[in-house]
């Protein structure tokens, strides 16, 4: 049974609470509108309803007024429970001089006297009654405009994929309904947080699970599901970051902050992504796959060997071309860029130069790039295709199972960039400097030059840190080399 609110409330689809109050039919001439509805900035029963009350009896006896012509044109503050308020509302009330029955309505607000909330509810009657004043304060463009503004330079700079666009406009859209289409300028510290408190209750893929399909966000809520992980949280919050971030750089928007700035949760709850163990590492290993010495794809052998002794990600991985693979300094190197055809890389600091491991050379890890080109293959996995997620999309879905058949069944930290952690921690662990491995992984090791060019001497001095990592010689010993497996499926 639903909960009947107090009067003058409605409870919007993303939970919010609004005030809303019917202009009495014989005084709408007087109004451009035929209520006032405008959110109360907060899904707590009882502060709108303080607020609400306040506002019904403030409106009530100006209608009573209208009627009765017994306010003067003099300005007077409101009696009763909202002048009790200090809201420093000013209320002018004129007769037409040329149709004396016709009424007049001004409002003026004080925003160094009116609570925020009170304050953008009766906003909505400055910009509906009557003719206006040049005191009012120019409403700014509101989050939906802001948004279409974003998606159209992202577009025309060439920054998003069509993949990447429909990620953000999910993530807008989702905060879009949880603090509603307001104007910017009254998007503020309260509307972040309520952000952030809504979404650590929602689950991961509202939108695609048919038990929550049609639901408003409170109805989704009340259902208690399992919410979603800390990271996609903190992914949700920098794509939202990001946008108010470009408002606060255009005048049009008249922003002074970005209330969404710095406000990433602690993933200290476990759901970081981790590195693997050496138990963990030998039952990845130790898998059919490698004691049968048959594999059904090139990928499914080179991508973890990979993984573990480069550091790199999984789509850096998968769309390398054979001529990233480059004779540096005398030191066979694997040169990540995105230059070629479908290349993509997280950020500038991700062009770098990985010199290869002894250990990828000792299982073939060269003699495979030349056995490709020599047959005319211009990439290192020739059978990937070119997906809105990069190369990556049908590796990804392979390591996903191939990680459970291992009994791996931590799905949000124990993943494919598990070998990447293994690797930092693993050199870290071993006392190697992070300024050393800043430039070998892609993170920022404040460099200069060194983020977008390289020289021989860069591959000398890299090749001694990638040789610090070391894999347990139990792990090792389960690996066979390249010449001694057979890729069934390709």
């Amino acid at each position: 049974m639903a909960i009947r609110l107090p009067s003058h409330l409605h409870r919007a689809r993303s939970g919010i609470l609004h005030f809303r109050i019917a202009i009495p039919p014989d005084l709408r001439i007087h109004f451009k509108t035929r209520e006032i509805y405008r959110s109360l900035r907060t899904a707590n029963v009882r502060e709108a309803a303080t607020t609400a009350q306040a506002l019904s009896h403030a409106l009530k006896q100006l209608f009573s007024q209208i009627r009765t012509g017994t306010m003067s044109e003099q300005k007077k503050t409101p009696p009763g429970p909202l002048g009790g308020l200090d809201l420093g509302l000013i209320m002018e009330f004129h007769f037409d001089t040329v149709t004396p029955t016709k009424k007049t309505v001004r409002f003026q607000t004080e925003p160094h006297d009116t609570p925020e909330m009170v304050s953008a509810a009766l906003a909505a009657i400055n910009g509906t009654a009557g003719a206006g004043t040049k005191e009012r304060k120019k409403s700014t463009p509101l989050f939906s405009e802001l948004i279409e503004d974003y998606k159209r330079d992202r577009l025309a700079a060439g920054k998003w994929t069509s993949k990447t666009q429909d990620e953000n406009l999910a993530v807008y859209k989702l905060c879009l309904t949880i603090i509603g289409d307001l104007p910017i300028g009254d998007i503020g510290d309260d509307q972040a947080l309520t952000y952030v408190e809504t979404l650590k209750k929602l689950p991961a893929n509202m939108n695609k699970m048919p038990a929550y399909r049609g639901k408003t966000i409170s109805e989704v809520i009340a259902l208690n599901p399992a919410p979603m992980a800390t990271r996609t949280i903190n992914k949700s919050l920098e794509r939202i970051s990001s946008l108010f971030k470009f408002a606060t750089l255009k005048p049009k928007y008249d922003l002074r902050y970005n209330p969404f700035s710095g406000r990433s949760l602690n993933e200290s709850d476990g759901q970081q992504r981790e590195p693997f163990t050496n138990d963990e590492l030998a039952r990845l290993f130790g898998a059919a796959e490698h004691t049968q010495r048959q594999y059904t794809t090139a990928y499914s052998y080179w991508l973890p060997l990979m993984g573990l002794l480069t550091g790199a990600r999984l789509n850096e991985l998968c769309q390398l071309h054979l001529s990233d693979f480059e004779v540096v300094g005398g030191i066979d190197c694997i040169n990540i860029k995105d230059a070629g055809e479908g290349q993509r890389l997280k950020n500038k600091n991700a062009r770098r130069l990985v010199p290869i491991h002894d250990k990828l050379i000792e299982v073939g890890l060269i003699r495979y790039v030349n056995r490709l080109r020599a047959q005319g293959h211009e990439r290192l996995f020739p059978t990937l295709k070119l997906t809105d997620e990069g190369y990556g999309k049908m590796p990804s879905r392979w390591f996903g199972k191939f990680r459970e058949r291992c009994g791996i069944l931590e799905k949000h930290t124990k993943v494919f960039h598990s070998f990447r952690h293994t690797f930092i921690s693993t050199l870290l662990d071993n006392d190697v400097e992070e300024t050393a491995i800043a430039p070998i992984v892609g993170h920022d090791g404040k460099l200069i030059t060194g983020q977008v060019y390289w020289n021989v001497k860069d591959a000398v001095k890299r090749k001694p840190t990638v040789e610090r990592f070391q894999p347990h010689p139990d792990v090792w010993n389960l690996v066979p080399k390249f010449e001694d497996v057979e890729i069934t499926g390709e």
